[in-house]
């Protein structure tokens, strides 16, 4: 196994432009609703499956004596990290461990809703996996959710967090990042950039749904093909 150091993860990161430092210049909001001054995205990460699973393996690595039975993880981006996770996790201890997923629920929230998925965490060890974690909010849905069908929640591995996020806040014992990145967050009354005016990104994270609601407010995108 070829662990992943912070400084390659992040590296990595920037070169396949999957970073957006606060210094950049851009105005995220994020599935909390909270405004943020900074965002990984992973999408242009995903089609490199040798890349995420290499990072997805340093993760788990750290949850080896877990005990891990299932691998979960909120939809959408994060979905071939319950794959990998669970693939590395049976490499490491020989047993069989699945690999699942919290669909997006309307209006919002996530909800486990596939045929096995309930079963695959009820009386079981769950390791909750995230690709970026902002605020916690997210991921402490999913962490509410495998509580609520009856799981164990083992700890929480994610492939980049923001400085904030950490176990306590978290309600787990074991918070695992492989690489921090630092930006802001404010709510959106309190938002700085709301106040400078800086154009909102309507492409990336939920900044489209403060377009709608203001639709007076500059946006930008900034997805290039």
């Amino acid at each position: 196994m070829s662990i992943m150091t912070e400084a390659e993860a992040l590296q990595a990161l920037k070169d396949k432009g999957s970073l957006y430092a606060p210094e950049d210049g851009y105005h995220f909001k994020g599935a909390s609703g909270k405004h943020i001054s900074g965002y990984c995205n992973i999408d242009p990460v995903l089609p490199f499956s040798n890349l995420l699973s290499r990072m997805t393996e340093t993760i788990v690595e750290n949850f080896k004596d877990s005990g891990a039975q299932t691998v979960i993880v909120p939809a959408t981006g994060g979905i071939p990290l319950s794959q990998w996770g669970s693939y590395h996790l049976e490499k490491l201890n020989g047993g069989e461990v699945l690999g699942i997923w919290a669909d997006k629920a309307k209006p919002s929230g996530f909800a486990i809703e596939r045929d096995g998925f309930a079963k695959a965490i009820k009386d079981r060890k769950v390791l909750v996996l995230e690709d970026i974690i902002n605020t916690m909010f997210s991921i402490k849905q999913v962490i509410d959710l495998v509580r609520e069908h009856g799981g164990e929640v083992v700890g929480v591995g994610c492939l980049v967090a923001n400085s904030g996020a950490n176990a306590k806040d978290l309600g787990v014992d074991n918070f695992f990042k492989l690489a921090t990145f630092s930006y802001d967050v404010w709510e959106e009354s309190d938002c700085q950039l709301c106040a400078d005016k800086v154009p909102i990104v309507t492409d990336i994270g939920h900044g489209n749904k403060f377009a709608a609601e203001h639709p007076d407010y500059p946006t930008v995108q900034v997805i290039k093909d």
